[in-house]
């Protein structure tokens, strides 16, 4: 069975639209760095471990997977920095530039944040101990201040 087979069911409710799939599909990542190669917001991303990606290390991710499964962190040395199980195993995979998240007070920090109709909508803060952002990773404090004029 395909997923639109699911998601177009009459009993199915689908909070998000539909094209918000095709971002959650991390297919599209070699593409864009294909299509935009060295732009400041995207990372080296391939189907395969090209000669750039073993020299700054690079995480192994399933296309589609989710929530921090299946996640392998491989250093520049080819070490094994971190690895994380899960139910995407026998799924294809990308290979994506190492970067790692910014750690504060002993949690490696991932900034989330969301847009309601087009505007911002929130944010909210995940930390975790280990490299790898979880979907057991905490939601971390957060307080918004405003600008001083």
């Amino acid at each position: 069975m395909r997923l639109i087979d699911v998601l177009l069911r009459p009993e199915v409710l689908v909070f998000e639209p539909l094209w918000t799939v095709i971002p959650g599909n991390k297919a599209i990542l070699p593409v864009l760095w294909s299509l935009f190669p060295h732009h400041r917001y995207l990372l080296d991303t391939d189907f395969e471990v090209n000669d750039e990606l073993a020299k700054t290390g690079y995480a192994v991710k399933p296309i589609s997977g989710r929530c921090g499964n299946n996640i392998d962190l491989i250093g520049p040395q080819d070490e094994l920095l971190d690895k994380t199980s899960g139910q995407f195993v026998d799924r294809k995979n990308i290979y994506q530039q190492l970067w790692c998240l910014p750690k504060v007070d002993g949690k490696y920090i991932q900034v989330c944040t969301f847009t309601v109709g087009g505007n911002y909508g929130g944010t909210c803060l995940r930390g975790d101990s280990s490299l790898v952002v979880k979907k057991e990773s905490d939601i971390e404090p957060l307080i918004v201040l405003k600008d001083k004029a």
